[in-house]
C-alpha cells in the first residue's frame, strides 16, 4: 500500500496568486488562465472528497470562481515561486479522484510547467531547481510566506557586486 500526501483544500486566495502569475510569467491569456485554474480547482476539490478531507469553501461556478479570482491579484515575485506552487497544486491533485476535463487542464498545466523550466534554464543557464536558485527557501503551496526570496539566484547580487583585487 503506497503511503500518499492526503490532499488539503487551496484556499481562493491562492489561485489569485496563481492566476496573476500565469500571466506574468506564461504564455496564456487571461481566459485561458481562468478557465484552465478553475479546472484545476475542480480537481482539487474532488480529490480532497476522495481522500475524506473535509472541505474548508464550497465549489463554486464558473462564473463565481472567476469572479473572486481576478480582482486584487498579486503574482508571484519571481519564477520559482511559481514553478514550486505549481508543482504543489498538481501534486494535490489525485488522477483517480478526477474527470476527464480535469485531466486535461493537469496535462495542460504540465506543459507549462516545462515551458518555464526550460525558459528558466535558457535565461539562467542553471536548472530552476538548481541549489544556486532559491528553490528550497520557496513554499511548495499557492500562498506565499513573507519569508520567501525576491530573486531567483541566491547569489545574483554577490556574484554581480564582487570585483576581483588585482
Amino acid at each position: 500500500m503506497s503511503h500518499c500526501r492526503k490532499p488539503h483544500c487551496v484556499p481562493l486566495i491562492g489561485y489569485r496568486h496563481m492566476y496573476r502569475s500565469l500571466l506574468r510569467f506564461c504564455p496564456v491569456n487571461e481566459l485561458e488562465a481562468l478557465a484552465l485554474l478553475y479546472r484545476l480547482y475542480i480537481g482539487n476539490l474532488d480529490s480532497c472528497l476522495y481522500a475524506g478531507v473535509p472541505l474548508t469553501i464550497m465549489e463554486l461556478t464558473p462564473d463565481g470562481f472567476c469572479s473572486l479570482i481576478d480582482p486584487f491579484a498579486r503574482p508571484y515575485h519571481t519564477e520559482v515561486q511559481l514553478y514550486r506552487s505549481m508543482n504543489g497544486l498538481l501534486r494535490n491533485i489525485r488522477r483517480e479522484a478526477t474527470i476527464e476535463d480535469t485531466r486535461g487542464a493537469v496535462r495542460q498545466f504540465r506543459m507549462l510547467l516545462e515551458s518555464l523550466e526550460q525558459r528558466f534554464e535558457q535565461i539562467y543557464g542553471c536548472a530552476i531547481t538548481d541549489p544556486q536558485t532559491t528553490y528550497n527557501e520557496c513554499w511548495n503551496r499557492l500562498t506565499v510566506r513573507d519569508s520567501e526570496p525576491l530573486t531567483v539566484l541566491k547569489c545574483i547580487h554577490a556574484a554581480n557586486s564582487y570585483i576581483p583585487i588585482p
